[in-house]
């Protein structure tokens, strides 16, 4: 009764590290995420820093996509102004503004907003006026389509060339491109009537076909017979035994729970190093909330990693003090079965 009782405890341990692992998972990942999105930034400022603007975007772009910061944004902003892509630049900056109220950074969401004034004046522009609206009608420009409230409306664009395509129902498709070179230009587009332009797209009757001749018969065969089923005969006292019963295979799904435990704390402890790294560069509230941040991400690893191990423990355990189940082999022309018990 006594062991019972102890055995009943070290479940309940284990089961309970099993569930706090598992729960810190998300928090592992956004930690993660959020120190490739750094890595992504540092390498961006690094480029921005040679004039290599064009190679610093795309990075840029990717650290918003797993950490949308103020920084980052504003970042993005002048990376785009730099490569002249203004209404990119002009709307990243707005972000950027957004971001900085959220997280109270009044510095970061004045320079976007000035920043994003600065631009106002340089746009270009352009207007898809739609001669008549008709159901069903879809209108794109450069392949995304367009909000029926957008037409008619001056919409910031990057200079450079832009396609704009209409199609829909019982109309011939239509499409034209412009290019827009100069900034604070606004450039309107006119979709014309489906009687204009593309036409109206005539339907013709289908030419009935002869039905197709029906495919020749093959002959049907036989089924196979069943092979006889084979004889099981038991291994005696002494003889083989199975080495995969049911409790050691729990052993070692627990065993695997607790190696990923101890996984996920050692990425929980890098990610907690990098952040107290950064923090001593850093002075203010920055260094303050990256110390706190640091020190929360280390006690978190500390937990998986040790939750780890008495769960990969705790496995170990259960798979040696399994006792081996009996093996059946049987044998019949061209097969041979083993079927063993838990």
């Amino acid at each position: 009764m006594i062991i019972c009782d102890s055995l009943s405890l070290r479940g309940a341990a284990s089961l309970s590290f099993l569930v706090t692992a598992l729960a810190a998972s998300p928090a592992a990942a956004q930690a993660q995420d959020q120190a490739t999105a750094r890595a992504l930034f540092n390498e961006a400022r690094g480029l921005m820093s040679q004039g290599k603007f064009d190679e610093a975007c795309p990075k840029l772009e990717a650290a918003s996509k797993l950490y949308a910061g103020s920084g980052v944004l504003l970042n993005l902003g002048d990376c785009y102004e730099h490569v002249g892509r203004t209404a990119s630049a002009w709307n990243e900056f707005g972000e950027a503004a957004s971001a900085a109220e959220r997280a109270g950074r009044a510095d970061d969401q004045t320079e976007a907003q000035k920043r994003q004034a600065a631009l106002d004046s340089k746009l270009s522009k352009i207007v898809i006026r739609v001669a008549k609206a008709a159901p069903g009608l879809v209108i794109k420009r450069d392949g995304t389509a367009l909000d029926s409230g957008a037409w008619g409306l001056a919409i910031p664009v990057d200079p450079g060339p832009h396609t704009v395509t209409a199609e829909g129902a019982g109309r011939l498709p239509w499409s034209t491109t412009v290019r827009i070179t100069d900034p604070g230009k606004t450039v309107t587009v006119d979709v014309p009537d489906s009687a204009q332009g593309g036409g109206v797209a005539r339907v013709v009757a289908p030419v009935p076909l002869a039905p197709p001749a029906p495919p020749p018969r093959s002959p049907v065969a036989a089924p196979p017979s069943e092979p006889p089923s084979p004889t099981l005969v038991e291994t005696p006292q002494g003889g083989s035994t199975s080495y995969w019963t049911g409790r050691r295979i729990a052993g070692v799904v627990v065993s695997g729970v607790g190696v990923v435990g101890l996984g996920v704390g050692g990425i929980v402890g890098l990610v907690a190093k990098s952040k107290f790294s950064t923090a001593e560069g850093e002075t203010g509230s920055l260094r303050a909330n990256d110390s706190a941040s640091a020190v929360s991400l280390g006690n978190a690893a500390t937990g998986l990693v040790i939750g780890g191990a008495v769960v990969a423990a705790a496995g170990l355990v259960v798979w040696l003090t399994a006792p081996r189940a009996p093996v059946q082999v049987g044998a019949n022309i061209g097969q041979v079965v083993l079927r063993g018990s838990f």
